[in-house]
């Protein structure tokens, strides 16, 4: 795979670029499915309350040896949790969705297959969603494994491992260690860049809760696509 040297100024000139047209649409998108993810993380909120009275009664009951009432309370303490479960479960499905078919909507724009934000870039075929979900785990696993190594290697390995989810999306057919591979090699000669790319992308996010509510989204809809423009620009997609 050829490597290309990258431009930090010019990812960030295209990416605000594309934010200025499509960034407020992709923002609402943000804030809608952070009130989604959000209200369905806090399906079981009274549980929260119910549970810890109910493992209090439990670890008593432990401590004096009453095993029949830790045998009644031991169901109801775990339907509480089942509940609290499953409604992050649906929060965390919410926000794979949206991720990977922005991801879509965000190379579909630069590339010219998409005019607008439109949910055509959600139709994915279900295979596509499980494989971006899984490459992201993984990376995250690399990166966390990399921290408890030491705080320096982070550095050298975060940004080499940082375009998998999207190489898997363009690149649905490719199996997911394929695709964290192809990352390794796309951003090869490039490290310090994109670990420089990286520290903008955080104070960006930072200034966007500055600003609050909204800015916060814009900085996000900013994030994707300059994430996706320095992509594009070392695999000369974007010449």
């Amino acid at each position: 795979m050829e490597n290309y040297s990258l431009s930090i100024s010019s990812v960030l000139n295209t990416a605000w670029e594309y934010t200025k047209r499509y960034g407020l649409l992709i923002a609402v998108i943000y804030l809608l499915v952070g009130m989604l993810s959000g209200g369905l993380g806090h399906i079981s909120t009274p549980t929260f309350s119910y549970d810890y009275e109910t493992s209090r009664s439990i670890g008593e009951a432990v401590a004096r040896g009453d095993w029949q009432t830790v045998g009644s309370l031991a169901p109801i303490f775990s339907s509480g949790n089942h509940i609290i479960w499953f409604g992050g479960m649906l929060g965390n499905i919410v926000r794979i969705i949206v991720s990977v078919g922005l991801y879509n909507l965000a190379l579909g724009l630069m590339a010219g297959r998409f005019s607008e934000v439109t949910f055509d870039a959600f139709r994915l075929p279900f295979a596509t969603y499980i494989k971006v979900f899984v490459v992201g785990f993984i990376t995250h696993i690399i990166i966390l494994v990399s921290v408890l190594c030491c705080i320096i290697p982070v550095f050298f390995v975060a940004p080499r491992v940082l375009f998998a989810p999207v190489y898997q999306m363009e690149h649905p057919e490719s199996g997911v260690f394929e695709s964290i591979s192809a990352s390794w090699d796309i951003s090869s000669g490039n490290t310090f860049s994109l670990l420089g790319l990286g520290i903008i992308m955080i104070g960006i996010g930072i200034l966007g809760f500055c600003c609050c509510c909204i800015g916060v989204f814009i900085a996000e809809a900013f994030t994707l696509f300059t994430l996706v423009a320095a992509y594009r620009a070392l695999t000369l997609n974007d010449k």
